[in-house]
Formats: C-alpha cells, sequence, structure tokens
C-alpha cells in the first residue's frame, strides 16, 4: 500500500492527537471568559435602555398633556380642574403600558406624580411634569455597585420629564 500526500503518516498522527489533549481545558475557559463578556455587554444595554426608554414615553406623555390641554374650552366653570383632570387622563392612557412597578411609581394613587401647574395664570403658561420619584431606591432593573467604578448604570435619583405650552 502505498502512502497518498494527504494522509500524514502514522507518527505525525500520534504526536497531533498528543497536542490536541493537551488543550483539551482551553475551549472551555475561553468559553466562560467570553460569556462574562458579552453577558456584561448585554446586561449594560438593558440597563441603560430601559431607563432612556421611560424617559422618552415620560416626555410624549408629557408633551401630549400640555397639547391635549388647549381642548378645554376656556369658558368651561372650573377651568383650572378641568385642564388637569384632562392632562392626568390623557398621560395615564400614555403610559398605561409601563411595568406594574413603574406604573405604581408614576401613575399610582391618583396619578400622584404628573404634576398640572399653572406658572402664569395671567399669561396662561401651563407645566406638565412627568416624574418616577427615587428610581435609583427602587429600580426596574438591578444597580450593580462595583468597588471601584461606582453604580452601573449611573442614573439620576428621579426621572423626571417637562413640557410647556401657552393656553
Amino acid at each position: 500500500m502505498r502512502l497518498r500526500a494527504s494522509q500524514p503518516r502514522f507518527g505525525a498522527r500520534r504526536r497531533l492527537s498528543r497536542g490536541l489533549r493537551a488543550q483539551s481545558g482551553a475551549a472551555a475557559i475561553e468559553a466562560a471568559l467570553l460569556f462574562v463578556i458579552f453577558f456584561t455587554l448585554f446586561y449594560a444595554i438593558v440597563s441603560y435602555s430601559l431607563p432612556l426608554l421611560m424617559m422618552q414615553a415620560f416626555q410624549h406623555a408629557a408633551s401630549s398633556g400640555a397639547r391635549a390641554a388647549v381642548a378645554v374650552d376656556p369658558a368651561t366653570p372650573d377651568y383650572e380642574g378641568a385642564v388637569e383632570i384632562r392632562v392626568r387622563s390623557v398621560v395615564g392612557d400614555l403610559l398605561n403600558w409601563l411595568p406594574p412597578a413603574a406604573h405604581d411609581a408614576v401613575l399610582g394613587e391618583g396619578n400622584a406624580n404628573v404634576q398640572v401647574d399653572f406658572d402664569q395664570p395671567t399669561a396662561g403658561m401651563l407645566t406638565v411634569t412627568v416624574k418616577f420619584t427615587d428610581y435609583t431606591g427602587n429600580p426596574l432593573i438591578p444597580i450593580l455597585r462595583f468597588p471601584i467604578v461606582g453604580d452601573v448604570p449611573k442614573l439620576p435619583q428621579d426621572l423626571t420629564a417637562h413640557a410647556a405650552i401657552q393656553l
């Protein structure tokens, strides 16, 4: 039997298999290290994107609530009360998708954290504020605390959005 050029000799095959056996745990170590890196990256993406999504939703709800105040007739008795009811209703409808913890923190107990302020009643300025108070104390995704780095993600104490309109 004649050896073809593509077949390794018997001794070369033995050396090759011995070298592979010596590195049998290297793949597991590399996979473990890559898992830590990918998990950290995934956690950072999720933990930063959820508060940013909520801030965008708060800003949209505050702006829509301020625009909805224009639809209330100024000749309505108790005009400021009617505007406040209308604004809170619109903001509540737009933020109804929030997870239960965030929904209770923002809209719980009569929309307590949705503020409707008539800044200058003579000028007709209306400011709508939507606030998630103490987000860092009660986050939706746990905040990791590292000794040197600090909190991950680093977020403000309260998540707030404002919108103003002249009536």
